[in-house]
C-alpha cells in the first residue's frame, strides 16, 4: 500500500457545491486558491509562456516567408511565373537563333458566355438573349479603355525602324483606325453587320518572330493570307479566322479585318508599362447567313507561335 501525505488527500478533496450562481462566481475569482477563471498565477504564467513561445515561432516563420518573397517576387516589375531571365529574353530579331515559344492568347469582345462550349453571340427577335443594347454596352466600356491622352504615347511607332529595345513610351492605339468599328453601334443594328474584337493579350517580353514576304509560309496558312503577306512591307503577327467547318465556311461570308489583317509588331514586346494599349483587330462580318449557327475559329500566326487547339480562338454566332 502506497501511503501520502496529508497535502495530497486536500488536493483530491472534492470541491464544495456553492450551487449554480457561486460556483459561477468561484470559477471567476477564487479567494482561497486566489486563482482567475480557474488558474493560479503560476497556471497564467505558464499558459502565457507557451503561447509566447508558440506564436513567436509562427510569427519568426512568417516574416521569413515575407523577407523571401520580398527578396525574390517583389524585386520583378511583373509577375514571378512569367519572368524571363536577362539571358534568355529576346531583344531583336536577329538574336534568335531557334523559334522561342512563349504563346501569348486573344481576347474577345464582346464576350457572354452563355453556352458551355464557346462565347456565343445571338442577333435577332427569337432569342430572349438577343438584346443587342448590352453588346453595344459591352463594347462602349471596352473601346473606352483606348480613349488615352495620345501625349502619353508614342503616335509615331509605324515610321520609325523596328528597334525593339529603344522604345520609351508604349505606342499608341487610336480606335478610329477600326473605321465603322468603331462607331456606335458598331454593326449591332439592322442589317446587322456585327463586329467582333480581336485583342492581342499582355505577354511579358514576348516579341514575335514575324512572317514576310521572304519567308517560307507553313502549308496550313490560308492562301489568302499568304497573298496579303507577300504584298505587304510592315511586319505584323498576322491573324486569320474562319469557319470550323465547311459548313461554317461555306455561310460564314466576307469577314473584313480592321484596320489590317494582324497585330504591328511595334506593339511588342509588353515590358508593364501601366499605359500599354494592346493592339486589336475588329472582324466585321458583312454578310454571315441568317438562321444558322457559325462557329468562327481564329489563329495567329509568327514563327514562334505554336499552332494546337489550346491555342485557338472560336466563338459562335447565330442571326435570325
Amino acid at each position: 500500500m502506497i501511503l501520502h501525505d496529508e497535502a495530497y488527500y486536500e488536493n483530491r478533496r472534492p470541491i464544495e457545491d456553492l450551487g449554480p450562481f457561486k460556483n459561477c462566481l468561484r470559477f471567476i475569482w477564487d479567494g482561497e486558491r486566489r486563482a482567475f477563471l480557474d488558474r493560479t498565477a503560476k497556471d497564467w504564467g505558464s499558459v502565457g509562456l507557451f503561447y509566447l513561445c508558440f506564436f513567436g515561432v509562427l510569427f519568426s516563420i512568417f516574416s521569413l516567408q515575407l523577407v523571401i518573397t520580398l527578396n525574390i517576387v517583389g524585386s520583378t516589375d511583373r509577375p514571378y511565373i512569367q519572368h524571363i531571365s536577362k539571358s534568355d529574353s529576346v531583344i531583336s530579331r536577329s538574336s534568335f537563333q531557334e523559334p522561342h515559344f512563349i504563346t501569348p492568347g486573344l481576347g474577345l469582345t464582346p464576350n457572354i458566355q452563355i453556352s458551355l462550349v464557346s462565347p456565343l453571340i445571338l442577333l435577332g427577335q427569337n432569342h430572349d438573349e438577343a438584346n443587342t443594347n448590352k453588346y453595344v454596352a459591352i463594347i462602349n466600356n471596352f473601346l473606352n479603355g483606348y480613349d488615352q491622352d495620345p501625349s502619353n504615347y508614342d503616335v509615331e511607332c509605324d515610321q520609325k525602324p523596328l528597334n525593339y529595345s529603344s522604345q520609351v513610351k508604349p505606342c499608341y492605339f487610336d480606335i478610329k483606325s477600326l473605321k465603322e468599328c468603331s462607331q456606335t453601334p458598331y454593326g449591332y443594328s439592322k442589317p446587322y453587320k456585327p463586329c467582333i474584337y480581336i485583342k492581342f493579350n499582355k505577354k511579358f517580353d514576348w516579341v514575335p518572330i514575324y512572317y514576310n514576304g521572304t519567308s517560307e509560309l507553313p502549308d496550313n496558312m490560308p492562301m489568302d493570307l499568304k497573298s496579303i503577306i507577300k504584298i505587304t512591307e510592315k511586319p505584323h503577327v498576322w491573324l486569320s479566322c474562319d469557319g470550323a467547318t465547311d459548313f461554317d465556311k461555306d455561310h460564314i461570308g466576307i469577314i473584313e479585318y480592321l484596320p489590317e489583317h494582324g497585330f504591328p509588331v511595334h506593339y511588342f514586346p509588353f515590358t508593364g508599362h501601366d499605359k500599354y494599349l494592346s493592339p486589336i483587330v475588329a472582324l466585321k462580318f458583312n454578310n454571315i447567313s441568317s438562321n444558322r449557327l457559325i462557329t468562327v475559329e481564329c489563329y495567329t500566326w509568327a514563327q514562334n507561335i505554336h499552332h494546337d487547339e489550346s491555342y485557338t480562338l472560336d466563338f459562335q454566332i447565330l442571326i435570325d
